[in-house]
């Protein structure tokens, strides 16, 4: 198993790990973990074109309305719910 010793860390950021480790409900070690999988994930890039849409349908398509201002309907109140006990 590979051990990584950070012997010159500030206090003020061990303070923040530590924090961040009692907020998560996690170890100190598994919060840097997960700290170094978020900024390690590789990015995910979509390719619209390989899932079967036309080069440039997003740009044109998206944000494109041009007619009336779109308005919704008008919503019925929220009805209230009684509980009945059997």
């Amino acid at each position: 198993m590979a051990r990584i010793i950070l012997e010159k860390i500030k206090p003020s950021l061990m303070e923040q790990l530590e924090a961040l480790a009692r907020a998560s409900d996690r170890s100190l070690e598994e919060e840097v973990l997960a700290i170094l999988e978020r900024v390690l994930e590789p990015e995910v890039v979509i390719h619209p074109e390989k899932a079967g849409w036309q080069p440039g349908f997003f740009e044109e398509v998206i944000g494109g309305w041009q007619g009336e201002p779109l308005e919704r309907e008008s919503q019925p109140q929220e009805q209230e719910r009684k509980l009945r006990l059997f």
